[in-house]
């Protein structure tokens, strides 16, 4: 079984979910989508299930780059080579049978101020197009960051580039 220190390090902040602590339940962010994530929660013999990332896609605006990686035999029909992640619900459905928790993170990023980030549902996720803009609601529920998206929009163009890679989460999580 690997070391907590082992899983940050594989892992890093990507399996984090951001805090929104003092954030007024009220206050819409505007900004880019930068960073699509689904986290599932790996059952451990003892002990509560660790949590993985099993994709992740990030976009870079300054470059305007989407990089990124997924371990295809559980997240592969949700990423595709142009930097799409949407969950068909027959994967998030074998998703939730296999994991303890399936969950769904996204970043926002405004042009000027904080960023919000946190938890949103599947179909909210699937809206979400990296280097898109969208509005969202943050809150906090028993300490957990969510958001709650009210626009989102396609980015105006492609991205330059996208780089994308493949991981096996059994391999990384020392399982096999």
């Amino acid at each position: 079984m690997p070391s907590r220190r082992q899983l940050l390090a594989a892992f890093g902040s990507a399996a984090t979910v951001g805090s929104l602590a003092g954030c007024a339940s009220d206050d819409a962010t505007t900004g880019t989508v930068t960073r699509k994530s689904i986290i599932v929660g790996v059952p451990r013999p003892d002990g509560d299930p660790v949590d993985a990332t099993v994709a992740l896609l990030a976009f870079e605006p300054d470059r305007r780059l989407i990089h990124g990686e997924y371990d295809p035999i559980h997240a592969g029909a949700a990423v595709d080579r142009v930097g799409t992640l949407s969950v068909p619900r027959a994967t998030h459905d074998r998703l939730n049978d296999h994991f303890a928790s399936v969950r769904y993170v996204v970043n926002i990023v405004p042009a000027d101020g904080r960023p919000a980030n946190g938890l949103v549902t599947r179909e909210a996720c699937n809206a979400l197009s990296l280097g898109g803009t969208a509005t969202v609601t943050p809150s906090v529920d028993d300490g957990v960051g969510h958001l709650d998206v009210r626009t989102a929009t396609p980015p105006d163009r492609p991205p330059a580039d996208v780089t994308i890679s493949q991981f096996d989460l059994d391999t990384r999580l020392n399982r096999k």
